[in-house]
């Protein structure tokens, strides 16, 4: 049976604005977009699901490029691969 990931795959998000974020306090972020500094450690703890707007509102507090928010060690060839049956090295199907 395959696996969906997407609880590891917000955990790892998770951890990557923490390692944006560093020492810089949440409200220090949050006086540079317009969002709550609760939310944004809500979405830094995995203690949330969030919007689409809110990740981009964090990394506007973080001054950085969305897509840096998403660079995260994570296979997802493999992953999908594993989803859709596929053999990642054989690209053939799964018995």
């Amino acid at each position: 049976m395959n696996e969906y990931k997407t609880e590891k795959i917000k955990e790892l998000i998770a951890q990557r604005i923490k390692e944006l974020k560093g020492e810089t306090s949440y409200t220090n972020i949050a006086k540079k977009c317009n969002i709550y500094p609760g939310k944004i450690s809500n979405v830094a703890n995995n203690k949330t699901d969030c919007q689409l707007s809110s990740l981009i509102e964090i990394a506007t507090g973080l001054r950085v490029h969305p897509k840096h928010i998403f660079e995260i060690m994570f296979d997802f060839e493999d992953y999908y691969a594993n989803l859709d049956g596929i053999s990642k090295n054989k690209n053939s199907k799964r018995k």
